[in-house]
């Protein structure tokens, strides 16, 4: 992916580096909706999308934050599921 195709979401973040953003855009593909969904049982990812419950700005800061976490372990494609939740 093209830096210039990052979604708008994650271009505007304040939460991601400007190399956070760079290592977001080196994935071939996004993940499908069916992955996306896979992630949610994760208990991570179930307690803060439960915590959140009508927050969504709160909710979507937050999961930029889990999504930091899995870019500084590498793990593109775990960043990625959790920011399209």
């Amino acid at each position: 992916m093209d830096f210039d195709q990052l979604p708008l979401f994650v271009k505007e973040s304040t939460v991601f580096s400007k190399d956070d953003k760079i290592k977001l855009a080196k994935v071939d593909r996004l993940p499908t909706p069916q992955e996306v969904d896979e992630i949610t049982p994760l208990p991570e990812i179930y307690e803060l999308l439960n915590a959140f419950i009508g927050d969504r700005t709160s909710r979507n800061i937050h999961l930029q934050l889990k999504a930091r976490e899995y870019l500084q372990d590498n793990q593109l494609d775990m960043a990625w599921k959790v920011l399209l939740l």
